[in-house]
């Protein structure tokens, strides 16, 4: 029965939709027309379109009053959606490094600040606890511990840092002993001090020439020796020269050294060739002072005083074979940037104030401050500064309280 119903009641629904809004009569004869029942469900109706036929479309389902035909409704218009801009990034502006000051001793203990090789320390020479001789001690560049005691004599390490070589005077020889082993080498030399090549297997001396020596005040008569460093191959190379030290080139085959001959003459910068012996003076200067290798072995530095035309004084750079002389603005203390591009120079102060480190383009010989005198006041001593392997700090004694400070001047 209730089925027929249903039924009935969609055939009502089909002709009315098709009556296009207009009211019928039904004949006399025709029975009355059926109530819509409705028909509760339990399935939840599906939801219509929100559109104002398709909501007027429900109404009439729900209570059966005949649709009035309207026109198609047009669409709305398409919504762009636009999104906003990213805020622009914000510039990030990086601050200059600030120069800082460490002090690693304290009550003017020390000598001749050095840096070991790895960077990380640095050494220097000292009076040793219940002996009579120096000793050579090392502390953390980084002031994080105390100094202690890195070998119990004065001490050279290799710049490769793989050995370290001692005088022993009581037997009158230079011992070498390579860390990490427990065999040394010894050198009858006197106890000379000894300068290492960069790879540290050959090592180099001054030994005085036989005879008179000429007074105090000037360079003594010495003959070049070289060895390798397990003692081997001892040899005398070059003339007799009057110099004091010497440093060697990166191949290991040749030294540089400022000096003149046994008689006082022909002074200036010399190449000796330790395979042939061959001496080559590369620079013709009455007093050259502090010449210095750059790392790389292919540029000199070196200083230049008492010349009779006063323009030839000052500080000069050239290359390794005396070539493409040019001469610096400043005057000072000078070392060699790692890299060999460029210098470090503590200049002279006219007024005998605080120091300030400044950096000197080696090609173009531009000039660039790296400490300010106000913001950060020091004084070196006596020129006895180094600096790092990593080209970042200095180490140096203190005018001031004759102690060892290192000043970072980069990252």
């Amino acid at each position: 029965m209730r089925s027929a119903r249903f039924l009935s009641l969609i055939a009502l629904l089909l002709l009315v939709a098709c009556s296009n809004g207009t009211t019928h009569t039904a004949p006399p004869s025709s029975p009355p027309p059926i109530q819509p029942i409705i028909i509760p469900s339990t399935i939840a109706p599906s939801p219509l379109p929100v559109t104002p036929r398709a909501h007027a479309a429900a109404q009439d389902a729900a209570t059966a009053t005949p649709l009035i035909a309207t026109d198609t409704p047009t669409p709305p218009a398409a919504t762009t959606i636009t999104a906003a801009p990213s805020p622009p990034s914000p510039t990030v502006t990086a601050q200059p490094f600030a120069p800082t000051l460490t002090q690693l001793t304290n009550g003017g203990c020390c000598r001749n600040p050095g840096w070991h090789p790895d960077s990380t320390r640095v050494l220097y020479t000292d009076a040793a606890p219940n002996q009579t001789l120096a000793a050579t001690w090392a502390v953390p560049a980084d002031a994080s511990g105390p100094p202690t005691v890195f070998f119990p004599s004065a001490a050279t390490v290799s710049p490769d840092g793989s050995r370290i070589a001692f005088p022993d005077f009581a037997n009158h020889v230079t011992r070498i002993q390579e860390f990490g082993k427990q065999s040394t080498a010894t050198i009858g030399n006197n106890a000379a001090y000894v300068w290492f090549s960069q790879d540290g297997r050959q090592v180099a001396w001054l030994a005085l020439a036989p005879g008179a020596q000429p007074s105090s005040n000037v360079d003594r008569l010495v003959r070049v020796w070289v060895a390798n460093a397990d003692g081997a191959n001892v040899r005398q190379r070059g003339p007799t020269v009057r110099a004091a030290d010497v440093t060697w080139f990166p191949d290991g085959q040749r030294l540089l050294f400022t000096g003149r001959d046994t008689d006082g003459g022909n002074p200036g910068i010399y190449v000796l060739d330790i395979t042939t012996g061959a001496l080559t003076r590369i620079i013709n200067a009455f007093s050259p002072r502090a010449a210095r290798l750059s790392p790389d072995g292919t540029q000199i530095v070196y200083l230049a005083t008492l010349e009779a035309n006063p323009d030839d004084n000052g500080l000069f750079i050239v290359n390794a074979d005396g070539s493409a002389k040019r001469k610096l603005q400043l005057v000072g203390g000078v070392r060699w940037s790692p890299d060999s591009k460029g210098l470090l120079m503590l200049p002279f102060q006219t007024d005998n104030g605080a120091d300030q480190l400044v950096r000197i383009d080696a090609t173009t010989l531009g000039t660039t401050p790296l400490t300010d005198r106000a913001a950060l006041p020091f004084r070196v001593a006596q020129d006895e500064w180094q600096v790092a392997p990593d080209g970042t700090r200095i180490v140096f004694n203190a005018l001031t309280d004759s102690n060892i400070y290192v000043l970072r001047f980069s990252l």
